[in-house]
């Protein structure tokens, strides 16, 4: 009787036990439970890593791997056979089951950004649009149209620029540069079709429909020079058709005035390229040849190319790392600054703009008065823009009684600023201390 009893116990014990998860080989429940958990939590992980763009190697493995872990908790028998070739358990079918998703997963191809620029190229010889680096441009010469590609999901800098080198031999047409806003830029590839612009040559302008998209600058514009890293301000003063290859040129190395010489040289070759070279390597070459540099601006200031080239060189230094600004001053002298004032109010458009900005980062004190004198002697309101936007920068950290002292010579009657600004109030409000 004794015996029955506990049989009937046994009987009743595991009636009571869940029907649903029954031990397999006496394996705990709660390691079935922990089992299908970890199962499911790693197809979820696995399917996070394929929605956020991440390795799909490790996204199916990891799915695959996941629902292995909960086939094999449910003691699921699974079994398979193709041609001959046979598949038996969970982990066998976990394997084959990632094998199938890697043969049948698209290739994750880069993005890329497409377009095409329509119009008359008949007068360039080269051209390059540059994000961060310069894309990669093909030229159709026979239906006047050019192709461009940028590699990435979105534009990286805050300014897009066009640089063109033309066939013309005028002083201020052979080169000039073209500047848009990045984010009304990317608001025409976020479309996901290739764009379509156009090119005006004679008014330097390229279009997006009836929106001018870029544009030849020959002013400061301060809310877009705010989106330049500038570090400091009030430095004193011290006694300081595939176009990638331009800017993959090797750095001057310590700047090399041999090789410094030679790039200068350079700036006056009829071959555009070797110009357009000739002005990265200088850009290159970091702020030890600053001094040949503007050796060469003092003693060639009337030559075009030798004035564009270091310019332009000295304004891609800062633009490439605003945080040079100070080593920069170091090396320029008190008698530089008249030289680089006078660049900013060039007749040549490209050119102002390239020294006005390249002064406004550089923030060095010493271009105060050079400016003042420029401001007063200004007659186009683009010009004193410029100068004053200058002033402003560079004399940010004087004492308050020379800063009034700037006003006053600036609002002087007799000058021409008065006559220069159509509103009065414009010029307080630009210097704005």
């Amino acid at each position: 009787m004794a015996e029955a009893g506990i049989e009937n116990g046994n009987d009743e014990a595991v009636a009571s036990k869940p029907k649903g998860l029954k031990p397999e080989n006496n394996f705990p429940e709660h390691y079935i439970i922990l089992g299908i958990g970890v199962g499911l939590f790693l197809v979820l992980l696995g399917t996070g890593i394929l929605l956020f763009g991440k390795n799909q190697v490790a996204s199916s493995l990891t799915i695959c791997v996941g629902f292995g872990l909960v086939l094999a908790a449910f003691g699921a028998k699974i079994a398979g056979s193709w041609a001959g070739w046979s598949v038996t358990g969970a982990g066998a079918m976990t394997v084959l089951l990632f094998i199938v998703l890697q043969q049948y997963t698209p290739v994750d191809e880069p993005e890329l950004m497409k377009g095409e620029i329509g119009g008359d190229f008949s007068r360039v010889a080269e051209i390059r649009i540059i994000d961060e680096e310069p894309m990669y441009i093909y030229r159709d010469t026979q239906v006047r149209r050019i192709k461009f590609l940028g590699v990435g999901k979105s534009l990286k800098s805050t300014r897009i620029r066009m640089q063109v080198d033309t066939t013309e031999k005028e002083a201020g047409k052979e080169f000039f540069e073209l500047t848009g806003d990045t984010e009304t830029i990317r608001g025409a590839f976020s479309q996901g079709k290739p764009v379509q612009w156009k090119f005006d040559y004679k008014a330097r302008q390229v279009k997006d429909g009836s929106v001018v998209i870029l544009s030849e600058l020959d002013g400061i514009d301060p809310v877009r020079s705010a989106d330049l890293d500038i570090p400091r301000a009030g430095i004193p003063v011290v006694g300081n058709w595939w176009s990638l290859n331009a800017f993959a040129q090797e750095p001057l190395p310590g700047g090399d005035p041999d090789r410094i010489r030679a790039a200068l040289e350079g700036l006056r070759a009829e071959d555009t390229y070797v110009r357009r070279n000739s002005r990265d390597l200088l850009a290159s070459a970091g702020e030890s040849a600053v001094p040949i540099l503007m050796a060469a601006l003092r003693g060639s200031e009337e030559d075009y190319r030798i004035k564009l080239g270091v310019i332009y060189a000295l304004a891609e230094m800062l633009r490439s790392d605003p945080k040079q600004a100070p080593a920069i001053s170091a090396q320029l002298q008190a008698e530089d600054f008249p030289f680089l004032v006078r660049a900013a109010a060039d007749q040549d458009r490209t050119i102002r703009y390239q020294a006005a900005e390249f002064l406004y980062m550089l923030q060095d004190r010493r271009a105060v008065q050079p400016s003042i004198d420029a401001a007063k002697e200004a007659t186009d309101e683009g010009v004193a823009n410029n100068q004053i936007l200058i002033l402003r920068q560079s004399g940010s950290y004087l004492p308050s009684s020379q800063k009034d002292d700037i006003v006053r010579q600036l609002n002087d009657p007799s000058g021409n600023l008065n006559k220069t600004f159509k509103d009065p109030s414009s010029l307080n409000r630009i210097l704005k201390w």
